[in-house]
């Protein structure tokens, strides 16, 4: 019988979540916030879960199945967006299992899962570790080490744009293009590991916002969203978090930096999935 209550730290896309179905590389980052989680399960003789993505569903019981755990699991939290309690049973689910003993399955099971599923899926296995990771499909993750001294406000948003049909559009208005623009954005996230490793707060704001440059040229970005961006002095530069799974804004600021009304303000985290009870 599993009957655990769980500090699971809120992890976002930082580079590159645009492009995964492209095979491009994306880093994600583990910020100060945590939500309680309760895990419980009940006995019967057929392993049930409930969440709202297909794909990860069959994900979880696999692994369960593995570990010979059977039973109804059940995830309770104050989170009612389905779509970030499937994050968190996802982040749960995985810690109980045992992480470093599904590690070798982790380039296969990421190889298979869709945009939304697949962002999903690489944010819990960051939740657990903590800190930043770089991942690409089919290859797992890779943890980071760095410290990043900046405050990080965050502002999200339900408004989901359609990212490989602007993708498309882009390749077919410009396919002389895109193989050099791919590599690019590619290279802006393995530029964004390095801004990490060195602990460069003001080199990580300049990509973020070429990124934001970059994703307003294909369309995934507005105006009001540039200028959202720069309206903090001092900063270092800001991002629009574009994917199937997340939307809304990053700013990366000094520390004596207030604020914005509509943002909330956390730090980078080295902390991972914690037992709190």
């Amino acid at each position: 019988m599993v009957d655990v209550q769980l500090g699971i730290p809120f992890t976002i896309p930082i580079f590159g979540e645009a492009f995964i179905s492209l095979n491009n590389p994306v880093a994600f980052a583990t910020l100060d916030f945590c939500t309680q989680v309760r895990v419980k399960n009940e006995r019967a003789n057929h392993l049930e879960l409930v969440l709202k993505s297909p794909a990860l569903t069959r994900v979880l019981i696999n692994l369960l199945r593995k570990e010979g755990l059977s039973g109804k699991f059940s995830i309770a939290s104050q989170v009612m967006d389905q779509r970030e309690s499937d994050f968190l049973a996802t982040a749960a689910l995985l810690y109980i299992v045992d992480p470093d003993r599904i590690e070798p399955e982790v380039p296969t099971i990421m190889s298979k899962l869709q945009d939304r599923d697949f962002i999903t899926f690489a944010r819990a296995l960051t939740s657990l570790s903590g800190g930043f990771v770089v991942c690409r499909k089919g290859e797992g993750l890779v943890s980071l080490e760095g410290k990043m001294d900046a405050f990080v406000h965050v502002r999200l948003s339900g408004k989901h744009r359609g990212v490989k049909e602007a993708l498309a559009r882009f390749s077919k208005a410009f396919p002389e293009l895109i193989g050099s623009f791919w590599h690019l954005m590619g290279h802006l996230v393995l530029d964004g590991g390095s801004a990490i490793r060195e602990g460069n707060s003001e080199k990580m704001g300049k990509l973020l916002t070429l990124e934001s440059d970059l994703l307003y040229s294909l369309g995934l970005a507005d105006l009001n969203d540039l200028r959202r961006l720069s309206q903090l002095n001092p900063n270092y530069g800001g991002k629009i978090i574009c994917s199937e799974a997340m939307s809304g804004a990053v700013i990366l600021t000094p520390k004596e930096t207030l604020s914005p009304p509509h943002y909330n303000r956390f730090k980078f985290s080295a902390d991972g999935v914690k037992e709190i009870g």
